[in-house]
């Protein structure tokens, strides 16, 4: 397993509300996270570091080894963590409206487990193909999965990509939990949104595919070019990939 990230507070110099971070269970299992401060409210880069560090730090502990009992502690552990940020929020005034988005990712043989919460993604690489394979849960996006708008109305919604799941505020947690195919030759992308507004999937997959350039030189290259395009954002990139291509 190889695994390189990085993140960059980008053009918010000195306000890197992201998080990002690869943890490693008892039975070996992998753990890749990356977390999104909410910026609207204050305290979103306590609430990404706690999530990140609280849900790596717990996994570290487990011996988990098969899926169902991974989905379940997911679940529990986003309960958990969630009924921690609304404590501290109780305790700390500036941070009554913290919370964060997430993408978590646990690698399996073959297979990869996502549970999110918010616009943070996942991207895989397959056969020169760039697939997103989580969903990012904005009120457009939401609205559109029920069928209750058409694509003509989404584009005219307001309010359209502000975010209708996260973790904290609210006592309801909605995981999305999904499971995926992946290869030993596939490369796996999380980050925050910071590199989509202002990369394109052809600009990732032709990073993602520079196959001369190490995990970590590919994802220092997305943070770079996200820097040049003059990101507005924080910019977080974490790569994994079950076999190094030069082995």
């Amino acid at each position: 397993m190889e695994v390189a990230y990085l993140t960059d507070p980008g053009n918010r110099k000195g306000d890197n509300e992201d998080y990002v971070g690869a943890f490693q269970n008892q039975s070996g299992l992998w753990m890749l996270i990356v977390a999104d401060g909410v910026t609207s409210n204050e305290g979103g880069e306590v609430a990404s570091a706690m999530a990140v560090e609280h849900f790596g730090n717990a996994w570290e502990s487990t011996s988990i080894e098969m899926m169902k009992a991974t989905v379940d502690w997911l679940k529990n552990r986003a309960q958990l963590e969630n009924d921690a940020m609304l404590q501290a929020g109780e305790r700390f005034r500036d941070l009554s409206q913290m919370a964060t988005t997430l993408i978590i990712a646990v690698i399996f043989n073959q297979q990869l487990l996502l549970a999110n919460l918010g616009d943070s993604k996942a991207f895989r690489l397959h056969d020169n193909q760039l697939t997103q394979l989580s969903f990012d849960h904005s009120l457009k996006n939401e609205l559109l999965r029920t069928g209750r708008i058409t694509k003509a109305d989404a584009e005219q919604l307001p309010n359209a990509n502000s975010l209708t799941r996260y973790l904290g505020v609210d006592t309801r947690v909605d995981l999305e939990i999904s499971q995926h195919e992946f290869l030993p030759s596939n490369i796996l992308l999380l980050t925050s949104d910071g590199i989509t507004k202002v990369l394109t999937k052809d600009d990732i997959k032709a990073t993602l595919s520079q196959y001369d350039l190490t995990l970590e030189e590919r994802a220092n290259a997305l943070v770079q070019q996200a820097n040049d395009n003059d990101v507005p954002d924080n910019v977080t990139a974490l790569l994994c990939q079950q076999q190094n291509e030069k082995d």
